[in-house]
């Protein structure tokens, strides 16, 4: 008896951890994707895997500190004539940072990255993939006294959550990290996070061991799907129908154009963020470093150090502002005295975001046997795993381990 067939679009960490649940499930896998991989944004962000990721960008007070966030070399950026287009997202995105909404945010992404670190133990046990994760904590640095644990909220949050702190001064912060600049006055380590050495191999490890059992990888671009009146029928991919049993929709900020095309829009932003890796720098950090002032994450990787960051609202298909990769190489300089910026390489990706801050995971609100997993924006290594678990057991039949309630893509008007 053959097995049941799953058609996951989207070659980034949920596509692939989908993939590798669902084969455990016992299903027969089908994985497409335009471009190699790990390509978009799995490939270049900065590696953090945060369980005790449980504070929402959106919380009461952050519409105070938007003006600092615009300034000329500041971490957020509009591009012109981009305003209006984003302007509904973002007064949605307010709305969410009220007192209960945020409250509500937070406890959703408890749920959601509690379980990474053990998904990820069980993806990668026995294989080489096994070995870019180091739990090792993350720290957290401020050149202001009493700022780099954030607010009163962000820090109630954390307690809520039970997840472990440890506030630091200007010494201590030396002690931990001696290869940072002297100016920082505040610090914060979370002792329960943990570290990739290198994403983009991460996802391409597991979904190597997904291959070897059986997945089979398409290279092309969906545009559509076949469907009747309850169920997709077939994915349309370069022009052809393929046949389709099951579709998860994985596809990151493409996601949002798929959705569409099954009836249900939802507003995800390719929210763009950039980032520098400095090879053979010349001092590392031991762990990873955030920056909070200026929001960015100095990330020491396999292949050097990594500067990630920035927010950058542009629409899906403008091209770089490479001036942004440029600020964060400047703000390295800044933070590690004696660095050396000689072999620098730079990139830009499209984190698919959502303007409540947590993505849509779960059946589609239109067709039975059509999955939604996708809409991550900051936390796509740490959600991931998870994420594919979810939807191996709700494809499976099962009940999901947690509650699915908040991820429900019908909480947006129109879905």
């Amino acid at each position: 008896m053959s097995k049941p067939q799953v058609t996951i679009i989207g070659a980034g960490i949920v596509g692939v951890c989908s993939a590798a649940w669902l084969q455990r499930a016992g299903f027969k896998v089908t994985l497409i994707d335009s471009g190699a991989i790990g390509e978009g944004a799995s490939f270049g962000n900065a590696g953090n895997l945060s369980p005790g990721g449980v504070v929402p960008y959106m919380i009461p007070g952050f519409l105070s500190e938007v003006p600092g966030w615009l300034a000329q070399n500041g971490p957020l950026a509009i591009r012109p004539g981009y305003f209006l287009k984003v302007l509904p997202w973002m007064l949605t995105a307010v709305k969410t940072s009220r007192t209960e909404a945020a409250l509500k945010t937070s406890r959703a992404m408890r749920a959601l990255h509690g379980g990474t670190l053990d998904a990820y133990d069980t993806l990668t046990r026995n294989t080489d993939a096994a070995a870019l994760i180091e739990r090792c904590g993350q720290l957290y640095v401020s050149a202001h006294p009493n700022k780099a644990q954030g607010s009163e909220i962000a820090q109630f949050m954390r307690e809520a959550a039970g997840v472990k702190m440890m506030l630091l001064d200007g010494q201590e912060i030396h002690e931990l990290e001696p290869s940072l600049a002297r100016i920082f006055k505040s610090g914060m380590l979370l002792p329960d996070n943990a570290r990739c050495k290198n994403p983009h191999q991460l996802v391409t490890s597991i979904a190597r061991e997904a291959e070897r059992n059986g997945m089979t990888i398409v290279r092309g671009k969906v545009s559509g799907f076949q469907t009747n009146a309850n169920n997709v029928t077939g994915v349309l991919v370069d022009g052809v129908v393929q046949p389709a049993e099951r579709v998860v929709i994985a596809a990151g900020a493409y996601s949002g154009r798929l959705s569409a095309e099954l009836g249900t829009p939802l507003p995800v932003e390719a929210e763009r963020g950039y980032h520098v890796t400095i090879a053979n720098p010349g001092v590392m950090p031991r762990i990873s470093v955030t920056n909070v002032d200026a929001k960015f994450v100095c990330a020491p990787m396999n292949m050097g150090l990594r500067i990630a960051g920035t927010a950058e609202f542009a629409g899906y298909d403008a091209e770089p502002n490479w001036r942004r990769a440029e600020i964060l190489e400047a703000q390295a300089r800044s933070m590690f005295p004696g660095i050396r910026t000689e072999k620098v390489t730079r990139w830009m990706g499209r984190r698919p975001s959502l303007p409540d801050g947590l993505p849509v995971l779960g059946t589609s609100p239109k067709f039975a046997n059509a999955f939604f997993a996708f809409g991550n924006s900051h936390f796509g290594m740490s959600a991931g795993p998870v994420m594919g678990k979810v939807i191996a057991e709700i494809i499976a039949g099962r009940k999901p381990e947690i509650d699915i309630a908040p991820f429900n893509a019908a909480r947006f008007r129109g879905a």
